[in-house]
């Protein structure tokens, strides 16, 4: 009865008791069950499976029942999988960590949102920073100890806790080490990105500070130019873009007295008068004044082109530039084809010039092995996507979303395994 099962317990609990005593099962019970805030919204979340399947299968419904068929085609169309070897592990604790530095970079809320293509892997909600009088349970010597946080240090990415255990102390623990006993506080990814600052708030903010105190304003300046930042960007970027915009300005001006002087010439030339020296003059400093003017936008423009390469990396122009070119060439191949076709609604010349845009993407990315084409072609496709027809959404599904889905996968395990 009652008393037999209450024996049972007993039994049971002490011959847990002994097997916790052992180092190594203590070890394996930590790595089983344990895990951390930060690595919870990682591994309990929605892992790169369901994401692929979702992706490739959007018609598969979550608690549907395949046979055995449908998941080996399933298996097949994901690919060789990768053999457990030490290689793959420490890709996998690569890619850990660096999942782990995004989630710790939206806790600090040191992400813009111009940004947000780069953190689409991380869980749309993330545990919020741990404050200080918190009760965890943190994972050191082999053990799990209760205690509550004294300080936090973001810079390492760990706190400092006082354990409840007599002789522990306090110690120093990894934020990866430290669960919070209760719930959980999850916050929502899309609330911690931060808005860039405008440029052209920048300049008005040192003016405005200029009318309080005539001294603050060179003062702004004098200390923004020596940090080699203004308003968030750097002060070699902002007159670059100030230099580039008075320069159009210009260059609308003299483009405007260059259409002016072609009109009286084509007026003159019609009614057979003399071009007198005064327009000739006048029409001879414009053009040198605009041929001035297209070195100096030249410049700029290569001076630019050095920040964006700082700053955006070199892939991510040559993506951006792969993707401008495939759609010239589509539309190029596009008109010379409807010359035969004589396609006159515009709407449907420009979906088959997006259409053919996306398969010279993917015979480009194919080649070039760049990943940062990757988000260029998911952006390619959403837009198309955007402008299909709702009874046509599930067509373009079939046609377009899952095929291009499986060239991607395809791709990305091509890129793992043959980085070069």
């Amino acid at each position: 009865g009652i008393n037999a099962e209450y024996g049972s317990a007993i039994n049971i609990g002490i011959k847990i008791k002994n097997f916790l005593k052992v180092e190594k099962a203590r070890k394996w019970c930590c790595y089983e069950w344990f895990y951390s805030n930060i690595d919870r919204s990682i591994f309990l979340g929605e892992n790169e499976f369901t994401e692929c399947l979702r992706s490739s299968y959007p018609d598969i419904q979550p608690g549907t029942k395949l046979t055995r068929l449908q998941w080996s085609i399933i298996r097949r169309s994901l690919g060789k999988p990768r053999r457990c070897s030490q290689k793959f592990l420490e890709e996998e604790r690569m890619m850990l960590e660096a999942k782990r530095n995004k989630v710790r970079e939206l806790q600090l809320r040191k992400v813009r949102s111009d940004e947000a293509e780069l953190y689409k892997d991380i869980p749309d909600s993330i545990p919020a920073l741990l404050i200080i009088g918190t009760r965890v349970t943190a994972h050191i010597k082999d053990g799990l100890f209760v205690g509550e946080i004294d300080a936090v240090d973001p810079l390492s990415s760990s706190y400092r806790i006082r354990f409840d255990r007599p002789g522990l102390g306090t110690h120093t623990v990894p934020d990866y080490n430290v669960v919070t006993n209760g719930n959980i506080e999850m916050i929502s990814k899309e609330s911690l990105f931060v808005a860039p600052p405008p440029i052209s708030e920048a300049i008005p903010t040192a003016m405005e500070t200029s009318a309080a105190n005539p001294n603050s304003s060179s003062y702004f300046i004098e200390q923004s130019i020596s940090s080699g930042f203004l308003g968030g960007y750097p002060v070699s970027f902002l007159r670059c873009i100030v230099k580039m915009n008075k320069l159009l300005k210009i260059k609308k001006e003299l483009l405007s007295k260059t259409k002016n002087l072609n009109a009286t010439v084509e007026r003159k030339t019609s009614f057979k008068e003399p071009i007198g020296s005064g327009t000739q003059l006048m029409y001879a400093t414009v053009v040198l004044d605009l041929d001035k003017l297209n070195k100096a936008l030249q410049s700029t423009l290569k001076e630019l082109e050095q920040h964006c390469k700082m700053h955006l990396g070199s892939e991510t122009l040559a993506a951006i530039q792969v993707k401008s070119e495939s759609m010239e060439a589509a539309q190029e191949l596009v008109r010379e084809a409807n010359q035969l076709i004589k396609l006159k609604d515009e709407k449907s010349t420009k979906f088959v010039a997006e259409l053919t845009s996306l398969l010279i993407q993917v015979e480009r990315l194919s080649t070039s092995k760049n990943p940062c084409s990757m988000p260029m072609l998911n952006e390619s496709i959403r837009n198309l996507r955007s402008v299909v027809h709702p009874s046509n959404l599930h067509s373009f599904q079939d046609n377009i979303e899952v095929p291009l889905a499986h060239i991607q996968a395809r791709l990305k395990q091509e890129f793992l395994t043959n980085p070069d």
